[in-house]
């Protein structure tokens, strides 16, 4: 994958390489063992956070009884959750191409406990929301920064395997999130959903910490101070000398800019955006479908075991996402030559999966809304997250194939900003939607939508390569 800057490079940084293609620091060519490891860093932490947001939602009708306020205003501790992790990942992303993902990844986590452990402990319904809305905030880094990581540790060749395990973590953690909180909620309230939740960061911390360095520009930069001496420190552009104007541009400016001038990021984002606003508005619309009071008044643990469905259909959209890239991409390699397959054969998965996601909001929907047996709405809901992922996954994959490690980090956090902020807003309406339209209607409007999206994976695929030659970032083959 050729790729070229089109940004001023800090100091000589740009000027700094590998030894050679055999180059012992190059993360290309760490031990198997240790590039999974250090792979495994964010999903895990990934599946932290992503488990931190949905898991709430099993205790609100327990916040809202103890702090007297309605369902929908005890939902915002979701949602301004998921806000915060937007906002939080269009600086942690830049920061991490600045600094290194390694100090991006220690120093957030450790914040995003202590305002987990202040969730835990609030008195009243506002710290609450303020604690939830900061640890969002600082749980963002490990959500944007994991897809620069991967791109940092794989060549493309690996990237359709082992780049799934990490974008199937923003899905399967808020599966599980009601299954486990369902029933803890029922027998020891909605505070155990905190600490259970930072029993997570202890665990997933002390794993992460004999982690590596793996951002090419700040292991070149350390190599070039042990070699010159420690006068290189003081001369470090990017900790000293850079103007604040210029550090602002570089970590707030640099994803909005990529969102609103890169066609691919747009209507990538707007796409992945909408999927994700649909799987997240679940975490509202099964409690009022399958929940007490509901059309099948399930206890909270038995609606919390129906979201083992959304969980399975990302499990089997993995496996799907995997066995299309190893059936197709070795003979494009064998064509094009070792990395310099276009990026947009990366998006067979998202073509097959955008097929799914409607079919599934209308069988959902209708089915639920006629009262059948409910194995059927829940069976409904696996296509959608088998669709889903093969989107998101596809989708990833070709931003990252396309902007590389140098702005694909930059590219998925503007992905990230607008994917939460739809995902925090549509929990809030959801309800209203469902008891104004009915269930059927309300389903099938959201299926509507997706028809309408689903060219989008087939129109880059067609075009890809001619948006690509005006890309103010980056030139691939």
């Amino acid at each position: 994958m050729a790729i070229i800057s089109q940004e001023p490079q800090a100091h000589n940084s740009s000027d700094l390489d590998w030894t050679g293609p055999d180059d012992p620091g190059c993360p290309y060519n760490w031990p198997l063992g240790k590039r999974l490891y250090m792979t495994s860093i964010p999903a895990f932490l990934c599946v932290n956070v992503s488990f931190a947001s949905s898991v709430y939602t099993s205790g609100t009708n327990d916040i809202s009884r103890q702090f007297n306020v309605s369902r929908t205003e005890s939902l915002l501790g979701l949602s301004l959750f998921l806000w915060a992790l937007g906002i939080g990942a269009i600086i942690a992303a830049p920061v991490s191409e600045y600094y290194g993902r390694r100090i991006v990844y220690l120093t957030t986590v450790p914040i995003f406990g202590l305002f987990t452990l202040g969730s835990g402990l609030a008195q009243n319904f506002v710290t609450l929301i303020v604690c939830r809305t900061f640890a969002g905030f600082f749980g963002s880094a490990v959500v944007s920064v994991g897809g620069g990581t991967n791109a940092d540790l794989w060549q493309p060749t690996l990237a359709g395997v082992i780049y799934p395990f990490y974008f199937v973590s923003p899905f399967l953690g808020p599966a599980f999130g009601p299954v486990v909180g369902g029933f803890l909620s029922e027998s020891k309230g909605w505070r155990w959903l905190q600490w259970v939740i930072l029993c997570m960061v202890v665990f997933n911390y002390l794993y992460a910490l004999p982690q590596s360095e793996t951002y090419k520009r700040t292991i070149l930069e350390k190599r070039t101070q042990a070699e010159t001496g420690p006068c290189v420190s003081s001369t470090r552009p990017f900790k000293v000398t850079l103007p604040s104007r210029a550090i602002l541009q570089r970590i707030l400016l640099k994803p909005f800019k990529m969102l609103f001038v890169e066609s691919i990021v747009l209507f990538m984002t707007i796409y992945m955006a909408f999927n994700f606003a649909v799987f997240y508005s679940f975490f509202a619309a099964f409690p009022y479908i399958f929940g007490p009071g509901g059309h099948y008044n399930f206890t909270s643990g038995q609606q919390g075991l129906t979201f083992l469905s959304i969980a399975l259909g990302c499990v089997v959209g993995f496996v799907v996402v995997v066995y299309i890239d190893r059936r197709t991409y070795p003979a494009l390699e064998t064509r094009y030559g070792v990395g310099k397959v276009p990026p947009e054969y990366r998006l067979y998965g998202a073509m097959v999966g955008s097929t799914l996601n409607p079919a599934s909001l209308f069988w959902f929907g209708w089915s639920a809304n006629a009262g059948t047996y409910w194995a059927s709405p829940v069976v409904a809901a696996v296509p959608f997250a088998v669709g889903n992922i093969m989107v998101y996954s596809s989708g990833a994959l070709y931003i990252m194939n396309s902007y590389g490690s140098l702005h694909g980090a930059s590219a998925l956090s503007a992905n990230s900003l607008l994917r939460y902020a739809f995902g925090g807003a549509f929990p809030l309406f959801t309800v209203q939607l469902f008891s104004s339209l009915g269930i059927g209607w309300a389903s099938s409007l959201l299926g509507f939508i997706s028809i309408v999206l689903v060219p989008v994976p087939w129109v880059l695929y067609k075009y890809g390569k001619r948006i690509r030659a005006h890309s103010q970032y980056i030139t691939v083959a």
